[in-house]
């Protein structure tokens, strides 16, 4: 059960974990790019409305008039597709080539079915394979959004079952990043709303998808002082409250990954140091590591 680092934002792993790998925003709002070490390159993910301030993208008529109320609309067409690709060339422009690309789904009023989302994918992929062919790309669950009049086309496990059939058949490149919070959000789980039963009615379908998921993304909610409930704050023990539902949520998680294949981990943590080491080293005692 291997996790391969990769770094986020600000936080610092914990000391003896080596990390080669980090993250690096490329929505179409980033000035540029400024990889120090292999890279990821996290793309537009639609959550909020976008000026479309960026150089390259401000060239690009469909991408820059896709959209609604300012919020971008991922895959909208063929021409999308190809722009998009010439929007990541354009910004990664002399560095090295990124390792991993993470892309995110369309919006099910524009984009119907899963099968039309591939095949305007399908453009991207062949094209951006022709000059980054070491390249990954990964697509990762999302669930909540700004825009208005839809949803995003993958957030729960069966978009996840019916998205790796349809990759499968269409013999494409593409393999998912599991995002564990969002996936529990497209569920209506969140902290205070766990129980042992949902969480494994989530997790277990997930045994059978894990040859197609290559990397999982993790992180904390907290409350705030006003008793919000914050994202990308806290670690497990804020999120899950419960420490037998901790350990629940990471039993199965063992169940799903405990084969030889090694996985990406992005740990989107914003709060701070003590909360990265904390979700870390939860992994660890549950017999996860990182190499």
């Amino acid at each position: 059960m291997n996790f391969i680092p990769i770094k986020y934002g600000k936080r610092n792993y914990p000391d003896g974990i080596k990390v080669s790998i980090q993250e690096i925003a490329g929505h179409f709002d980033v000035k540029s790019i400024k990889p120090y070490m292999d890279y990821s390159l996290h793309t537009e993910y639609a959550y909020g409305g976008r000026k479309f301030s960026n150089s390259v993208v401000s060239q690009l008529e469909t991408i820059k008039n896709s959209h609604k109320n300012s919020v971008p609309k991922l895959w909208l067409n063929e021409q999308w597709s190809r722009e998009f690709c010439l929007f990541i060339k354009g910004i990664v422009d002399t560095h090295q080539p990124p390792k991993i690309i993470e892309i995110h789904p369309p919006f099910n009023d524009y984009c119907a079915s899963i099968d039309k989302f591939t095949d305007v994918y399908r453009i991207f992929e062949e094209e951006l394979i022709s000059f980054f062919p070491d390249t990954e790309i990964l697509i990762e669950n999302r669930c909540g959004s700004t825009y208005a009049g839809g949803r995003f086309l993958i957030s729960t496990v069966n978009d996840i079952r019916d998205l790796c059939e349809v990759v499968l058949r269409k013999k494409m490149k593409l393999r998912a990043v599991l995002d564990f919070p969002q996936l529990f959000s497209s569920y209506n789980l969140s902290p205070y709303r766990f129980s042992e039963n949902n969480i494994k009615e989530v997790i277990r379908p997930l045994k059978e998808l894990r040859d197609f998921i290559a990397g999982i993304h993790i992180w904390g909610k907290t409350k705030s002082t006003k008793g919000r409930i914050v994202s990308h704050c806290g670690n497990l023990d804020t999120y899950f409250i419960s420490p037998m539902l901790k350990e629940v949520f990471m039993s199965e998680l063992k169940e799903i990954f405990n084969d030889d294949k090694a996985r990406y981990f992005v740990p989107e943590v914003n709060s701070n140091d003590k909360d990265l080491d904390s979700i870390v080293q939860d992994y660890i005692r549950n017999g996860f590591s990182f190499v």
